[in-house]
């Protein structure tokens, strides 16, 4: 089974630590929040008129009527045992792996990215029914999608069929399950499952992970390449200063003859690094002596 691997048992090189040296995690939390608001919406659905699950789930009237709140809690709500029992078992699974390298403030972040980007997509394709969204699909599926992005090597045994499969191959071939079963309810008009909204959670992990923790894009781009940019700056900016110092020539009676005072600051420091200061030689100390007047502009060209 996939909670037999190895690496969903054990904690990644490379796990998430709170700076007070104990582990933290998110996950536990969410899953008490989903079971909480589930009991509460099925012990509130045999009253007359509306009741707790009419005001979380997600439907365009709510959003039209500026219930932005629907987008978040839409997730915490679910339509029967066996709705949230898949959804939980996924974010626990998957959830764990994910979050030992991102940490949990981070993974909350993709958690409700994929979840309100889920929303938000199939809102866009639902956006004159009257039928309401519910689950925490989007989130987990998205969790699903970072998890293939970070690990898309790691093998997972699948319950039906009981074959191995990569990460990475077992989500591509979901979401073309996802892909096919959304055409094929909106030409049927049926169905109660919102394919959709999977496939914009996938979408809102990709783009998160894409975006904002560092892999190729065009935010990661711009902020490397300022960064970039600054760093050359500063290191010709200090060439510059030591390139001032050749316009100096020794004194006849140093040991340095013609070589340029720049370099020749280089060797002395290098030397006081691997010897210490009281191995300096009188004419190397009046080369230091000199340089350090350059750059304090004591002569013309210094800075």
């Amino acid at each position: 089974m996939l909670s037999d691997r190895d690496y969903m048992s054990g904690r990644p090189r490379h796990s998430y630590r709170h700076p007070s040296g104990r582990e933290t995690s998110i996950i536990l939390p969410l899953i008490i929040a989903n079971v909480v608001v589930f009991l509460f919406t099925m012990a509130d659905a045999g009253r007359r008129g509306p009741g707790l699950i009419d005001v979380l789930a997600l439907s365009s009237y709510g959003v039209r009527h500026y219930q932005l709140w629907r987008l978040g809690t839409y997730m915490f709500v679910h339509g029967g045992f066996s709705h949230i029992l898949w959804n939980m078992w996924g974010l626990y699974l998957f959830g764990r792996l994910v979050e030992s390298r991102i940490g949990p403030r981070r993974f909350l972040q993709l958690y409700f990215t994929s979840g309100i980007i889920g929303g938000v997509v199939w809102l866009l394709f639902n956006w004159n029914s009257p039928i309401p969204v519910v689950g925490a699909s989007g989130g987990v599926f998205g969790v699903m999608m970072a998890a293939a992005m970070m690990f898309p090597n790691h093998m997972i045994m699948l319950l039906l069929p009981p074959i191995p499969m990569r990460l990475k191959t077992f989500v591509a071939v979901y979401a073309g399950i996802q892909v096919v079963m959304s055409i094929s309810t909106a030409q049927h008009r049926g169905g109660g499952i919102a394919y959709i909204a999977h496939l914009g959670g996938l979408l809102g992990a990709f783009v998160y992970m894409r975006w904002l923790l560092g892999r190729p894009g065009p935010h990661r781009a711009a902020r490397t390449g300022l960064r970039e940019w600054w760093k050359k700056r500063r290191a010709a900016a200090k060439h510059r200063r030591f390139d001032n110092l050749d316009g100096d020539r020794p004194s006849p009676d140093d040991d340095e003859g013609d070589t340029p005072l720049s370099v020749e600051v280089d060797r002395i420091l290098d030397k006081i690094g691997r010897e210490g200061l009281s191995s300096l030689t009188p004419a190397e100390k009046r080369t230091l002596d000199r340089a350090r007047e350059r750059l304090r502009g004591g002569r013309p060209g210094g800075l």
